[in-house]
């Protein structure tokens, strides 16, 4: 805290900064989800059944998500016993309200992204432990894990949107410090606040029921990750002994993925907001540009997709077997542009004039020359 005390009184330069990282987690997060949906849709031999759909839409919605924040860059700042939650941005030139339900919307992207993450550890549970239960992803019954996620994240976007609202005494709360630290007037901008505590200390219950509903919502989740993940660390080992020495390392790497894919979302996605959303509790006298931790969200996909093409020994095969093919078409491409354009220096060589003029005896150049332009 002491660290933000000592900075100047403008966090304009933190803004920069977390937009600045978010253009990175776009271009990566499309780079590497383009190239993970390619190889498992026409790379990868295996065929991973229904797992393969879960496969497609996690990456899918991450590029979704990282170009969301890109046409919004919403950001957060922490005061005291608040956050306040704004964009500056008026994409396609539309109004603040607009502006205020996408940034809504924004998180309900956020929601169902953990959402998915958590019905990829029940596949893996399932596939291991009761296999008839994998039923439920087979066909139209796979719109179920999608409905779960939209419903979800849905239900997390309307929390945030009508629980924290404006009011008289939240605007009066965090005026001052927006235009101070920000030089923003809070009534032209699209923004959402949470505010704690009434000026004699009650709980402002609108604004702690979105915080309450978050807290249901990711203790929910995460206890489905972290209870698959504990399960199939100890039992994992009995239950493989019955499958294929080839299943049975396909499951040990989709399991050395899942605890890598606990990590990362914990470092990138559920720490950030656990800590913001928290924060306001105890009603520190504290000023910090919490938006600098959102710029996480976008590297999130980048880095998932990464795990997977590196640790499933599939994806490295694809992608080594894709790459010699591109050479291989490059170096082709190349011949044949170099062809190209020798017969072009050639054609031009051949109809230059000479440099002393026309001469009496026809050259071979000058003779092609008449050829051509006859």
């Amino acid at each position: 805290m002491d660290f933000f005390r000592k900075q100047s009184h403008s966090y304009k330069n933190w803004v920069t900064i977390a937009q600045r990282v978010a253009e990175v987690g776009f271009c990566s997060t499309t780079v590497f989800c383009s190239i993970f949906i390619f190889l498992t849709i026409f790379g990868v031999k295996r065929n991973f059944g229904s797992y393969k759909y879960l496969l497609i839409l996690f990456p899918a919605v991450g590029i979704f998500f990282a170009t969301v924040e890109l046409i919004l860059y919403p950001n957060v700042h922490s005061f005291n016993a608040g956050y306040f939650y704004y964009s500056t941005r008026r994409p396609f030139g539309v109004g603040i309200e607009i502006v205020t339900v996408l940034m809504a919307f924004y998180t309900s992207i956020y929601a169902s992204t953990i959402c998915m993450l958590a019905v990829q550890f029940v596949y893996r549970y399932w596939a291991i432990f009761d296999e008839t239960k994998l039923r439920f992803f087979k066909g139209w019954k796979f719109l179920f894990c999608v409905a779960y996620s939209v419903i979800v994240g849905a239900q997390w976007g309307l929390s945030m949107y009508f629980f924290n609202q404006m009011d008289d005494y939240s605007d009066h709360y965090m005026r001052d410090e927006l235009l101070y630290r920000y030089d923003l007037n809070i009534t032209e901008i699209a923004r959402l606040c949470l505010v704690s505590y009434n000026a004699d200390g009650s709980l402002r219950w609108r604004n702690i029921s979105a915080t309450i509903d978050m807290n249901i919502f990711m203790i929910v989740q995460y206890s489905i990750v972290i209870y698959c993940a504990v399960v199939m660390y100890h039992k994992m080992e009995e239950k493989l002994k019955m499958l294929s020495v080839s299943l049975r390392k396909l499951h040990k790497q989709f399991y050395k993925t899942l605890i890598l894919q606990i990590f990362t979302p914990t470092l990138c996605l559920f720490s950030p907001v656990v800590f913001i959303i928290y924060l306001p509790l105890f009603d520190l006298k504290v000023s910090i540009p919490t938006g600098m931790f959102l710029c996480a969200f976008t590297l999130y996909p980048a880095l998932d997709a990464m795990i997977v093409m590196y640790i499933v020994t599939d994806y490295r095969k694809a992608a080594k077997r894709w790459w010699k093919i591109v050479l291989l078409k490059l170096e082709k491409f190349s011949e044949m542009l170099k062809k190209v354009l020798d017969w072009i220096d050639e054609i031009l060589r051949l109809n230059e004039l000479p440099v002393d003029g026309p001469t009496n005896a026809p050259t071979k150049e000058t003779a092609l020359g008449s050829k051509v332009w006859a």
